[in-house]
C-alpha cells in the first residue's frame, strides 16, 4: 500500500457546474477515506475557488472553455483562439502529469479530455509511469445510445477503454441504465467496470429551520428553482417569473431562484429586473451560492434542470422535484428525467411544453404529493473511495505485451 498516494483528478468543465461539483464530492471522500493522501484536481471552472476544499487538495486551473449551444467548443474569454487554448490546456495537463508523479489519475466522463488535450499526458504517464493506475469515472448517462456509441467510435475511445484506462468507476446503476450494452463496449473494458451507484449529497451546512428564517418562509411552501451553471436556464426564470406575476396578490408559495454564474449578464440582470416589479416578499433571487444543498434541503419542492448533481441531491434529500431537462446538445437530462419520473421520484415538464400555466399546474401537482421513497444505491461517493483505495493497494499493473503499438495509437490520436 502506497503511505501517501497522490491523486491526480480532471475535470474539463466546459459547461455548467457538474464536472467539478461532482470531482470535489469524490475528493472530499478521498480525502477521509485515504490517510494520507494529496489530490491535485485540474478544472477549468470559472468559479472553482468559491467551493470549500478538501484537506490535501490543490487545484491547477486551466484556461476556460465553454460549449455552445451547437455542441461546439469556444474559448470563454482570452483573446486566443480555440485551437491555442487547447494547446495550452494540453501543456498545463501534461506538466501535472510529468510533475505531480501521480499513483492514480481519475478522469471525470471525457476518456481523451476536450478534442484529445489528455492524450499527451496519458501517453507519457503509459510510457514512463506504468504503475500509475488510470481510472475513468462515468455518470449515469452519457447520451443516448446511438450518438454515444458515434461518438465514441469517432474519439477512438473504445481503445482507450481497453488498452489504457485500468478501472472504469459508474456513478450509477445498471438496472436503471446499462452503459455496458447501452454504449456496446467491449467484453475488455466491461472487465474493468465497477458499479457504485449514485453520489450521495445529503451532508448540508445549516440546518433547514435557519434557512427557511433566513428567507422569511412562515407557514406557505418553499419552492427552489435552480437551473445549475445557468447557462441555459433562462427561460426556466423567466417563465417561473411570468408565473408567478400572473398568480394573485397573495402568493400561494415563497420562491428561491438561482440563477447560476454562468447566465449570461444581461440575461440575469432582466430576470432581477422582472423579480423587483413582482414587489412580493415571496420571492428572492441569489446569482450562487456553494451551500445550494442547504437551500434544497429547506425547500418543499425543487424545480429545475436534471442534470446529474441535481438529481443527486433532490434524491439524497428525498424532496419533490419537477425536473424539465436541458433539451439542446444532449439527450441525458431528458433519458434521466423520463427514468426518474416513470419510477414515482420526481415529476416531469419538457422544455417544449413550459408555458406559466402548465408550470403552475405541474408546482401544484407536485407539491400535493408525498415525500419520494427513494430505494436507490447511494453510496456511490463511499463506493468509488474505497475502490480507489483497492486500486492503491494493488500490485503494479503490467507492462501492455502491445506497449509500442499502444504508445502509437496514442501518438496518432492526439493533436
Amino acid at each position: 500500500m502506497i503511505t501517501k498516494p497522490r491523486i491526480l483528478l480532471y475535470s474539463h468543465d466546459t459547461y455548467g457546474l457538474g464536472h467539478l461539483r461532482r470531482s470535489l464530492s469524490i475528493a472530499g471522500q478521498i480525502a477521509q477515506d485515504v490517510p494520507g493522501s494529496h489530490q491535485l484536481l485540474l478544472t477549468g471552472s470559472m468559479v472553482a475557488g468559491a467551493f470549500g476544499l478538501p484537506p490535501r487538495l490543490d487545484m491547477v486551473k486551466l484556461p476556460a472553455i465553454s460549449k455552445r449551444s451547437t455542441g461546439q467548443y469556444k474559448t470563454r474569454t482570452l483573446p486566443l483562439t480555440l485551437k491555442q487554448t487547447l494547446t495550452w490546456r494540453e501543456q498545463i495537463i501534461l506538466q501535472a502529469a510529468v510533475n505531480f508523479k501521480p499513483d492514480l489519475v481519475l478522469v471525470d466522463k471525457a476518456a481523451a479530455g476536450v478534442q484529445g488535450e489528455l492524450l499527451p499526458a496519458l501517453r507519457h504517464l503509459k510510457t514512463w509511469s506504468p504503475r500509475t493506475k488510470i481510472v475513468l469515472g462515468m455518470r449515469d448517462i452519457e447520451d443516448s445510445p446511438a450518438v454515444t456509441r458515434g461518438e465514441w467510435e469517432e474519439k477512438g475511445t473504445h481503445a482507450l477503454l481497453n488498452d489504457v484506462y485500468h478501472h472504469i468507476l459508474f456513478y450509477g446503476q445498471c438496472d436503471i441504465f446499462d452503459p455496458v450494452s447501452a454504449y456496446g463496449m467491449t467484453a475488455v473494458a466491461a472487465a474493468k467496470f465497477v458499479e457504485c451507484g449514485y453520489l450521495r449529497r445529503a451532508k448540508t451546512a445549516r440546518r433547514a429551520s435557519a434557512v427557511r428564517r433566513e428567507l422569511g418562509v412562515a407557514d406557505k411552501p418553499l419552492v427552489v428553482v435552480t437551473v445549475g451553471g445557468g447557462g441555459d436556464g433562462y427561460d426556466i426564470l423567466k417563465t417561473y417569473l411570468d408565473m408567478v406575476a400572473a398568480q394573485e396578490e397573495d402568493a400561494l408559495y415563497h420562491s428561491l431562484l438561482v440563477t447560476g454564474p454562468l447566465m449570461p449578464r444581461a440575461k440575469r440582470k432582466a430576470l432581477q429586473r422582472e423579480a423587483k416589479a413582482i414587489r412580493s416578499r415571496a420571492v428572492k433571487m441569489l446569482e450562487f451560492t456553494p451551500d445550494l444543498t442547504s437551500y434544497l434541503k429547506a425547500a418543499d419542492l425543487m424545480v429545475g434542470m436534471a442534470g446529474y448533481n441535481t438529481v443527486c441531491e433532490i434524491l439524497s434529500l428525498q424532496k419533490r422535484a419537477l425536473l424539465i431537462p436541458r433539451s439542446r446538445v444532449r439527450a441525458e437530462q431528458r433519458i434521466r428525467a423520463e427514468g426518474l419520473a416513470e419510477r414515482g421520484l420526481a415529476h416531469l415538464l419538457y422544455p417544449e411544453d413550459l408555458t406559466p400555466e402548465r408550470l403552475a399546474a405541474g408546482i401544484e401537482t407536485a407539491l400535493a404529493d408525498p415525500l419520494p421513497d427513494v430505494a436507490l444505491n447511494l453510496d456511490g461517493l463511499t463506493r468509488v473511495s474505497q475502490a480507489i483505495a483497492a486500486m492503491l493497494a494493488e500490485k503494479a499493473p503490467p507492462v501492455n505485451a502491445n506497449g509500442d503499438g499502444l504508445r502509437q495509437e496514442l501518438m496518432e490520436m492526439s493533436l
